[in-house]
């Protein structure tokens, strides 16, 4: 190992490799792989980690922003979707392939007053349940639709009482950075959610 000083070797854990060009400290992830049809094994780079300084420690690289930044409005649909659980089980036994769609129809007619598709793609509800068309529903599915937007309207009152707190909710969004799935929400908000029983963590675990 070179001869590095304290406080740059100080960072180097298993499974990463320093590198010193003109006098700066670099630190990257790396595994080992064998070569085949030797006994040799050789280092392989799995990104750049950050830069070492001796008075800042490690300062992590910025990734940079590689696709599209979506941003996802979260809080309210999610609020429902959490609430409708046992519609959800009641139009599953009715209607299978189609349960979820006319839970999500219920659940946009209820949160925005509109089911269509672009207000599909705007909330989370585009990324629990992929794929739906908005467009596109049966005479069967669309008395069905408006049977459980009243179910979810009723279970949200039954919940909230009288003070139905869209604006708070709807300002909760998930933006989507890298494939990576961030929140806006501060403290306040995710104590208020956990003092109404409403379990927000099932957001990030479920999507």
């Amino acid at each position: 190992m070179a001869n590095y000083p304290d406080w740059v070797l100080a960072h180097k854990k298993k499974g990463t490799y320093i590198n010193h060009v003109k006098g700066k400290y670099y630190l990257y992830a790396a595994h080992s792989e064998r070569i085949p049809g030797t006994n040799k094994v050789r280092r392989v780079s799995d990104g750049y980690i950050g830069r070492i300084t001796e008075e800042d420690g490690l300062i992590l690289a910025r990734d940079k922003v590689k696709d599209e930044v979506v941003v996802y409005e979260c809080g309210l649909c999610m609020t429902l979707l959490g609430l409708s659980k046992d519609i959800h089980k009641g139009m599953k036994r009715g209607f299978r392939d189609a349960a979820d769609k006319i839970l999500v129809s219920g659940i946009l007619s209820v949160a925005y007053g509109e089911k269509s598709q672009e207000a599909y793609n705007w909330s989370f509800l585009s990324v629990m349940f992929p794929g739906l068309d908005m467009n596109k529903s049966t005479q069967k599915q669309t008395v069905a639709t408006e049977r459980c937007e009243r179910m979810v309207a009723d279970v949200m009152s039954r919940k909230f009482g009288g003070d139905i707190p869209k604006t708070r909710l709807s300002r909760i969004c998930m933006v989507k950075i890298n494939n990576k799935f961030y929140s806006n929400m501060d403290n306040d908000t995710k104590e208020w959610l956990s003092s109404h029983e409403i379990d927000w963590r099932a957001w990030y675990e479920n999507r």
